[in-house]
């Protein structure tokens, strides 16, 4: 494809959103941004990585603001300027080529440059039995808790969402604020990546305004 394409995608946690990002990379031939915004920022930053993975898409907590020693409201904190790092960093691969980016708000950030942007969910049931069975892959000699990861599937749902609504003026899942909504319950990974495919090529330079102008031609 001659022109670039930038795909953001948010995702609820346990709907596979990450590896629908990875897969349609592949299937596009572009690049695929996820945990890479991580190593870049810590490389900028001079933060560990775990430090930033540790605060990556977290709303700041100006209650523990006082914690940090010679802190007060005239300095950045450490944790705000991960985060300003990491939008400029998004901006930074946006203008260098094609690419998909996980996560992090960047369809708001990149709000001014023409992109797709993908919203992926899925029942809460089936993505607790989602981590159930990734757990189970990563440690099968464990025994899994699955109150705890359902648990953690709201909790890491409940941090999206806070983060997202902290840093845009926009609904996080809201159905005004994407191009599209998958449901990949019902789409399956490789489903969600073919329908993103399909809308990249078969709306590209196309809107309602042009459909409006068809119809007016055909109707002279």
């Amino acid at each position: 494809m001659a022109d670039k394409i930038i795909v953001t995608i948010d995702r609820e946690f346990g709907s596979g959103g990450h590896e629908v990002g990875k897969r349609l990379a592949e299937r596009l031939g572009i690049k695929f941004f996820d945990e890479e915004i991580i190593a870049r920022a810590a490389a900028s930053t001079g933060y560990h990585e775990e430090y930033i993975r540790d605060n990556d898409e977290k709303a700041p907590d100006y209650s523990v603001a006082s914690l940090f020693t010679g802190f007060d409201s005239f300095q950045v904190s450490p944790y705000t300027k991960i985060q300003e790092e990491e939008f400029r960093i998004i901006k930074e691969i946006a203008a260098e080529d094609s690419c998909v980016i996980v996560g992090r708000a960047a369809d708001y950030i990149l709000r001014d440059e023409r992109h797709v942007s993908i919203f992926i969910f899925a029942p809460l049931e089936d993505r607790v039995r989602r981590r159930v069975a990734l757990s189970v892959l990563k440690t099968p000699e464990e025994i899994i808790d699955e109150n705890a990861i359902e648990k953690e599937v709201k909790q890491i749902d409940k941090q999206r969402r806070r983060y997202y609504e902290f840093y845009t003026d926009n609904k996080w899942g809201g159905r005004d604020v994407y191009d599209l909504l998958i449901n990949t319950n019902r789409a399956g990974i490789d489903g969600a990546v073919d329908i993103i495919e399909a809308y990249i090529k078969g709306g590209k330079g196309l809107d309602i305004q042009s459909d409006i102008r068809d119809t007016m031609e055909k109707n002279k």
